[in-house]
């Protein structure tokens, strides 16, 4: 989710509803297990570097196949097939047309939604702000759940509308998303994904450069550079009090 700034939004989009309790559909085995990662997002402060993510295909597979678990663990009705398809196709397209790594693009949409096309919207409780779609971007205007403007779940959830929560959270049909956030981390390295990702999530960077001291959920960047390098569940084990400082 994204912020506009001055105000932050609710963390964590909609997967915040899923760490409320243990994920009722885990993966039966992981091959990558969760790793902290504390500090300014470079490696060498010891978060991963692009060579050591895992390509497109499989972080698309291993996180799909969870996906309708996530989907009906949040009572959503899980993505079809052809869904999937033009979700996976647009995420790639989005990372044509804003230069962005797509692994990264994906990673930031199961962070936010666990990939369900008809994910909430949600509403920040303090400033009312909108943030819809797969992206739980800010105040976007493509969605297939949004209550709140009448519309309940869409099925099938439409082409254009998944495309659209896509160009939307990135920041193609927006003007705030995640490749204005990798611009304004102000790096070249690979830690503009990573303190990219704190900036959607909160909209300001720590004073100390820590980015496990983020102000929204401090765990966001772990969490993604975690996605990126293979870790899949819909419950991070990342302790928002402690990841900056152990």
């Amino acid at each position: 989710m994204v912020v506009t700034i001055p105000y932050i939004l609710a963390a964590s989009g909609m997967l915040s509803l899923a760490h409320a309790s243990p994920s009722r559909f885990p993966l039966e085995t992981r091959a990558v297990a969760y790793k902290n990662y504390k500090g300014d997002g470079t490696v060498g402060d010891g978060w991963p570097d692009v060579s050591n993510w895992a390509d497109f295909e499989t972080l698309w597979s291993t996180n799909i196949a969870t996906s309708a678990g996530a989907c009906k663990s949040l009572s959503l009705e899980p993505n079809s097939d052809s869904e999937n398809t033009v979700l996976k196709a647009a995420i790639k397209q989005a990372g044509t047309d804003t230069g962005l790594d797509p692994r990264f693009i994906l990673a930031a949409v199961f962070q936010e939604s666990t990939g369900c096309v008809r994910v909430k919207t949600s509403y920040s409780s303090n400033e009312n702000i909108r943030n819809p779609g797969l992206l739980q971007c800010d105040n976007g205007e493509h969605t297939c759940n949004d209550e709140k403007r009448g519309i309940s779940q869409l099925v099938p959830c439409p082409d254009a509308q998944i495309k659209g929560m896509i160009t939307d959270g990135v920041g193609l049909t927006t003007e705030w998303g995640l490749k204005q956030v990798v611009k304004q981390s102000g790096a070249s390295d690979v830690s503009k994904y990573y303190k990219g990702a704190l900036l959607y999530n909160s909209g300001v960077m720590p004073e100390d450069g820590n980015l496990g001291h983020g102000r929204s959920n401090a765990c966001y960047s772990s969490d993604i550079a975690n996605r990126l390098v293979g870790w899949v569940d819909d419950k991070s084990p990342c302790n928002r009090d402690t990841i900056g400082d152990l």
